[in-house]
């Protein structure tokens, strides 16, 4: 793996963890919002906008160390089980 000369500017490393910070934030609400009303709609709501984050938390774990695509993915997994299980997202 190459280099990048801009890597460790704190500019950078703030970007990241204000992304980091907004896909927890996110995908914590739609939770959230599970636990307050376990309907199907809800699940499919949570299940929608964690669907959605994955891509960029993926992009993110791939520059950055933060294991946040994996938790995203436990959650989805554990939203088809049951709303008991779900765990909210860690930083």
């Amino acid at each position: 793996m190459t280099y990048i000369k801009d890597q460790d500017l704190p500019e950078n490393q703030n970007i990241t963890q204000s992304m980091v910070n907004l896909i927890v934030e996110q995908a914590n609400e739609a939770i959230n919002l599970v636990w307050k009303r376990d309907t199907s709609s809800t699940r499919i709501a949570c299940e929608d906008v964690l669907t959605d984050l994955q891509p960029m938390a993926k992009l993110i774990c791939e520059h950055a160390d933060f294991d946040i695509y994996a938790q995203i993915k436990k959650v989805l997994d554990e939203l088809h089980l049951g709303a008991e299980l779900l765990h909210k997202l860690e930083v």
